[in-house]
């Protein structure tokens, strides 16, 4: 048997950005956006945990994530209506839950979730963020639970910044009904995979 000395570098972290843009289709965007937070109840590196939102729209798409959010039903899961189950041990709820308290103190509205459920298990409501700063911790640090910070943005040069002002660089994804600013931001955005 051989013997290797290659040497591995891993990036198992991410605050990956969704950048939703004035033109983009809510009707999609919205659904798309909490499946790229709570899948797996954000326990997921490549989690877009980051909502930038065009500014013109921003809080009719806080108003309809939050919304949206709330259908989340929280329970056994094994049983096939449940969307979310719990968080993955009592370290990892108490992480989360600390998270909520810095997002409060540093100034961020909470405008859904934040919440625990009583009874067994380390369950976690979607909770959801608004007027968060890009330079806020739950803007910066990788939570790995159910937390969306909802982030507004004035015109493609400033999503780029914000979406690039991140020490993880593993995905992205990007709304817009214009082909062209898709590949702009493509090129433009420093993540593995858009």
């Amino acid at each position: 048997m051989e013997a290797y000395d290659e040497r591995v570098s891993l990036e198992l972290g991410g605050k990956s950005p969704n950048i939703i843009f004035s033109d983009a289709d809510l009707e999609s965007a919205v659904p798309s956006a909490m499946i790229g937070v709570f899948y797996n109840l954000g326990q997921v590196c490549a989690a877009r945990t980051r909502i930038f939102v065009q500014r013109d729209m921003y809080w009719d798409f806080v108003e309809k994530f939050v919304k949206a959010s709330a259908t989340m039903l929280l329970g056994d899961p094994f049983d096939p209506k449940t969307k979310m189950g719990p968080l993955v041990s009592k370290e990892q709820f108490e992480r989360v839950m600390n998270y909520v308290e810095v997002g409060k103190r540093e100034g961020a509205k909470l405008a859904a979730g934040g919440e625990t459920l009583s009874g067994r298990g380390y369950f976690v409501k979607p909770t959801v963020f608004a007027d968060v700063d890009n330079k806020m911790r739950i803007a910066r640090e990788e939570i790995f639970g159910p937390v969306a910070a909802a982030i507004p943005f004035k015109d493609e040069d400033d999503t780029v910044f914000q979406g690039n002002d991140t020490l993880y660089g593993l995905a992205a994804t990007v709304w817009t009904r214009d082909i062209s600013r898709t590949h702009r931001l493509a090129r433009a955005l420093k993540a593995a995979t858009i």
